[in-house]
């Protein structure tokens, strides 16, 4: 005890020595300062002038860095060739939001540390000093107190320090329950960060399904716009000689324009979808001259899954009640008994004329031990209120939930019933397409044997290519459907 003692009081000296240190110092500097000033203006100048230089040698290399980066992104190499595997992997690699979902989750680990510091011992340090001034100079020696006012009947320096450590032996599970809710957000959290990654997968399939319909929309058009400058030819021959009406020659110019208009309409919107690719993946795209590939068909079960309570959506909210679960514990106990042990340990010193001896005569005042029970008897009702604001919001939770997995189901049927639909759709234009190939090549005799026209075989193999659109689309719809219930329904 004894060195302990001598260790604090050596601290201090050194407190006040380097305190009347820097007053000295701060007087002595304030009888040079008139001395000094010209020789610091000089050097203000001399440092002054090295910081504009600096300055402006920064500005100059920041601009060119600025300019080199942007000049490095507009000069990026453009990706002419993509296929969905790809895609996917590197949306995974750039997401944004399942780069946030990573820190919630870091967040969220964060918190179980916090929950876990209050099983630790609280170590607490105080130390105070002052000054009291008598001024009735009574012979009382007596402390007096009304209320909680205190009169101290000496004049008197006073300083003291002291530790206290407190740590809380039972508080009726408010602790624990604390933690397990900590733990129960680190979960909800790792599954959303799960839910932020089916997203992603899901809108990839979407973007990535839109550009490859609207590229073969593209290509197709492009034959058709061929088909009908050729029929155009003819009509301006026909017309030119007198056998066309001025009607039809104005209708053929209107096709002609027509095709070239959707044309333009796909490019559009295909380039929308291409720059929210761009978003997802992180790399720019050569929109002319884009190839993708096509969605590899999956052997992928739809009607597999029947067992709800395995997917995502179901862990995320049930793992949320049993959160605030844990939370409604915390708040029913919050105003029960805590017991507590405690331990205090006082240093004192004091003198009547002078400050620094109040801090050389201190020495041990007092140590004490002890458990307390603290408890609140009435707080106007507060808690009272919190606990049934956590009722109310459980039983949000539960409706949250049940909404959630109805749309879930709603979604997933949903889908199911539109792949029939595009199955059965998919098997007519099959029907279609092959009925109009037959056509074609019965009109293509006629052709040979001059017994129709070329612009009559022309407008079949234009019919041709309009169903091909279709087929193509349902058949890119299908595969994005099996594809997007695949990852709906991975169960956790």
């Amino acid at each position: 005890m004894g060195t302990i003692n001598h260790y604090i009081k050596y601290i201090i000296y050194i407190v006040l020595f380097f305190q009347l240190n820097c007053n000295g110092a701060m007087a002595i500097e304030n009888v040079d300062v008139s001395k000094n000033i010209d020789t610091q203006n000089t050097s203000n100048e001399q440092v002054l002038t090295k910081e504009k230089s600096k300055k402006h040698w920064f500005k100059k290399n920041k601009t060119q860095d600025s300019a080199v980066a942007l000049e490095s992104k507009n000069n990026a190499k453009l990706v002419g060739n993509i296929s969905f595997d790809d895609v996917m992997h590197k949306a995974e690699e750039h997401a944004y939001d399942l780069k946030i979902a990573d820190f919630q989750v870091l967040i969220a680990k964060q918190g179980i540390k916090g929950a876990r510091a209050d099983y630790f011992p609280k170590l607490n340090f105080m130390m105070g000093t002052e000054y009291t001034k008598n001024f009735r100079n009574d012979r009382e020696s007596t402390v007096m107190t009304i209320g909680e006012a205190y009169i101290n009947p000496y004049t008197r320096y006073q300083s003291v320090l002291g530790i206290t450590l407190t740590y809380n032996i039972f508080d009726f599970g408010v602790r624990g329950n604390n933690l397990k809710a900590a733990k129960e957000d680190v979960v909800v959290k790792e599954f959303q960060e799960k839910q932020k990654f089916q997203e992603l997968n899901l809108n990839v399939i979407d973007t990535y399904s839109k550009i490859l319909m609207l590229t073969k929309q593209i290509e197709i058009n492009k034959k058709i716009l061929q088909l009908e400058e050729k029929s155009f030819e003819y009509k301006t021959r026909l017309y030119n000689a007198k056998e066309l009406s001025k009607m039809e020659y104005d209708d053929a110019i209107v096709k002609v324009a027509n095709v070239k208009k959707r044309i333009s309409e796909l490019k559009s919107t295909r380039q929308e979808s291409i720059n929210w690719l761009s978003f997802y993946t992180g790399e720019q795209y050569d929109s002319e001259n884009l190839k993708v590939g096509d969605i590899k068909k999956s052997d992928f079960d739809v009607n597999a899954f029947q067992d709800y309570t395995k997917c995502i959506t179901w862990k995320i909210h049930e793992h949320s009640i049993k959160k605030k679960e844990f939370e409604l514990r915390v708040a029913k106990h919050t105003n029960y008994p805590k017991i507590n042990a405690y331990s205090k340990y006082y240093i004192y010193g004091s003198d009547g004329t002078s400050y620094p001896d109040s801090f050389g005569n201190i020495k041990p005042s007092n140590f004490t031990v002890g458990v307390s029970v603290n408890t609140q008897l009435f707080d106007g009702m507060k808690n009272r209120a919190n606990i049934g604001k956590v009722k109310l919001e459980l039983q949000q939770l539960q409706v949250e939930r049940d909404k959630a997995m109805a749309q879930f189901m709603a979604k997933l049927a949903t889908m199911r019933s539109n792949l029939i639909y595009l199955e059965e759709q998919s098997a007519e234009n099959d029907k279609m397409i092959k009925a109009l190939d037959d056509k074609e090549k019965s009109t293509h005799r006629l052709v040979a044997k001059k017994l129709v026209s070329p612009i009559d075989e022309n407008d079949v193999k234009v019919q041709v290519l309009q169903q091909q659109i279709e087929s193509d689309k349902n058949k890119i719809t299908s595969e994005a459907i099996v594809k997007g219930i695949q990852i709906l329904t991975q169960e956790y």
